[in-house]
């Protein structure tokens, strides 16, 4: 190589010494790109894992809201029940009034 007219003396052991300081570098920039994919890796196989029980879930879920539904029909009809029963008790327990008045 020759700069302005001269040429430049490049010392071969430091360009070597130059050369392991940069490798060592990149091995260890390598190794923690390594490390982020591996903890990456496990993050996206416990989505996976999330993901592939969604529809039993849901599935679950859905048998929850029938049931439910199912409960909210049967209190429906419990209070219709204790209501006609209240009405009953009143007529009877004014026809007793009726009859220990009288």
């Amino acid at each position: 190589m020759k700069k302005s007219g001269k040429a430049i003396k490049v010392d071969k052991s430091d360009l070597e010494q130059k050369t392991r300081v940069l490798l060592e570098n990149m091995s260890s920039d390598i190794k923690q790109i390594a490390e982020a994919q591996t903890a990456t890796a496990n993050k996206v196989a416990k989505i996976e894992t999330a993901v592939t029980r969604l529809p039993s879930l849901e599935s679950t879920v859905n048998t929850i809201s029938m049931a439910v539904m199912q409960i909210s029909s049967d209190v429906k009809d419990l209070k219709n029940k204790v209501n006609e029963n209240l009405s009953n008790h009143e007529k009877r327990i004014s026809k007793l009034e009726e009859k220990v008045l009288v």
